[in-house]
């Protein structure tokens, strides 16, 4: 067995009630063609691998921390045969599929489950099916948003959630439009904005972002000149752009990383970049918090969500350990102050807190590494 392959996951152990309640249904697939959407983990595509393994399975997801999981997982597989394939992308593969698996959780974004319903139609064949799950056994919504894009569709309640199969007859007369634009005045100028549902920042930048972007002044002294002039920056966990087009209008001679886990997130600081005519503005898709070219970037700025126990902000920090040079500078902000602080004076010099609204923005200078030389 590989070392990190997965062993087979039965229905009754897997963790989500919306995978478990899809993989007892997994008798009734057809095939051969099979997309299954991963949003919250890859369990599940353990289990309709052991139990269904005579179909094709795609397997599909926008994070990049659940691809690299799938294919270490199936690893044996996708080198010794064509049953599996695995996809990380902002959009469901462009090819035509006999059925789709989709489980969704209560509690979900309802426009990005919207927005991959819709889009799963557009990927079935004519006949082909929907299998949809929810952990709410008193749904409704799921079931009325299918019913605007199917033309059947058979609904059944459990005791801890409910299944649809929705089966499609006829090409979408309208499709529904997801992605959204917003601006946000940076300085003298108006920056523009793509996002789209699932990204952070959708439609609006938000108090958190706001205060970061706020926070690029403290590089400035007192008389607005320039007393700390990055020319490599990061901006980690990027979500719709709007950090990296500020940090772009700031310093327009200075390279700009984008980086996040989710593939959506970096198309849409790509088509940031692009509505602002911005060339300076790189993107890196990754969830190992891994910089190119450790140790040469001046500033990272980070706005880490607050899910995950401190994991993700801990993550940016090591970034930024061993992404930036000694004297570069590291911005993350938080509502969450005691960890932070404690982490932060752990791992970097000269550690201040700037409260702006109701955030606080940590500034701290990285500090000498062995063997390090400085960059003036």
């Amino acid at each position: 067995m590989h070392p990190n392959q997965q062993t087979a996951e039965s229905p009754r152990t897997l963790k989500f009630v919306s995978d478990r309640l899809l993989a007892e249904l997994s008798s009734q697939l057809q095939g051969p063609n099979v997309l299954v959407i991963l949003m919250h983990g890859t369990t599940l595509a353990s289990a309709l691998r052991e139990l269904r393994p005579d179909l094709k399975f795609t397997f599909f997801t926008t994070e990049h921390f659940f691809y690299r999981t799938l294919q270490a997982f199936h690893a044996d597989t996708i080198l010794s045969s064509d049953t599996i394939s695995i996809v990380c992308a902002a959009d469901l593969p462009e090819q035509e599929f006999d059925e789709i698996v989709f489980p969704t959780l209560a509690g979900d974004s309802s426009e990005l489950a919207q927005d991959l319903m819709q889009a799963a139609h557009q990927r079935l064949r004519s006949g082909g099916r929907l299998f949809a799950s929810t952990n709410n056994p008193k749904d409704r919504w799921v079931q009325s948003q299918l019913k605007t894009l199917f033309s059947k569709v058979d609904a059944q309640k459990h005791k801890q959630g409910t299944t649809c199969i929705a089966t499609k007859s006829n090409p979408l007369k309208k499709e529904k439009g997801f992605r959204a634009r917003f601006a946000f005045r940076q300085g003298e100028r108006l920056a523009y904005v793509e996002s789209r549902p699932g990204v952070f920042c959708h439609r609006r930048v938000d108090a958190g972002g706001r205060a970061l972007i706020r926070s690029i002044e403290f590089l400035k002294g007192k008389d607005g000149q320039a007393e700390f002039l990055p020319q490599r920056i990061v901006d980690m966990g990027c979500g719709a752009g709007p950090v990296a087009v500020a940090a772009a209008i700031e310093y327009p001679t200075a390279v700009i990383l984008g980086v996040d886990s989710d593939a959506r997130a970096i198309e849409c600081t790509q088509r940031s970049a692009e509505l602002n005519e911005i060339t300076t503005i790189q993107t890196l898709l990754t969830s190992d918090g891994v910089l190119p070219e450790p140790g040469t970037w001046d500033l990272l700025l980070g706005n880490p969500p607050y899910y995950s126990d401190y994991r993700i902000s801990e993550l940016f920090m090591q970034a930024a350990r061993t992404g930036l040079r000694e004297g570069g500078r590291i911005h993350i902000v938080t509502k969450l102050l005691e960890w932070h602080q404690a982490r932060m004076e752990q791992l970097f010099a000269d550690v201040r807190q700037h409260v702006i609204s109701d955030y606080t923005v940590f500034t701290a200078v990285a500090r000498n590494k062995p063997g390090s030389k400085t960059r003036r």
